[in-house]
């Protein structure tokens, strides 16, 4: 199935394997509970950063997640096709792929990326080199105070 080009909605590409309906059915579940639409794309593409790229590439909103059979991960259109934002190097757990929803549904919506407990999810930042290091510090800053920017909006609303 290709995706509606006119649909503004994360793409989650996935190269089908054993085991990948549990794995999407955990990443939608992260996305629709941050309320971000999602297409899934089937693909003969095995590499999950590959996928992501094709994803956010093809997607209105930018943001695409790759489900491979042993990596999963989600890239932004903006960033280096090598380089995902967020990329798990193991084929991971039912909570690791609902965080991986979460966080590509909160990159959409410009708010702060879920923390991750280290005991329940390893979720592994691509960590290229030391540019992307500052990019990535730099873009969670600007989401922390956008979602700031919205509390104080929404606070001086209600006083009207």
């Amino acid at each position: 199935m290709l995706p509606d080009q006119n649909k503004p909605c994360v793409l989650i590409y996935v190269f089908s394997h054993s085991g990948c309906e549990a794995k999407i059915r955990e990443v939608q579940a992260g996305m629709e509970e941050e309320g971000i639409p999602y297409t899934v794309v089937h693909s003969n593409e095995v590499n999950a950063a590959a996928l992501s790229y094709e994803g956010a590439s093809k997607s209105k909103l930018g943001v695409g997640i790759g489900i491979g059979e042993e990596d999963l991960c989600i890239h932004y259109v903006k960033l280096p096709a090598q380089t995902p934002l967020f990329a798990l190097q193991t084929s991971g757990t039912p909570g690791e792929w609902r965080h991986f929803g979460y966080n590509a549904a909160r990159l959409v919506k410009g708010i702060p990326f879920k923390n991750h407990s280290p005991v329940d999810v390893e979720l592994e930042l691509h960590n290229a080199n030391t540019l992307y290091d500052i990019v990535y510090r730099i873009v969670q800053k600007v989401l922390q105070e956008s979602a700031q920017d919205h509390e104080e909006v929404k606070a001086w609303s209600k006083t009207r």
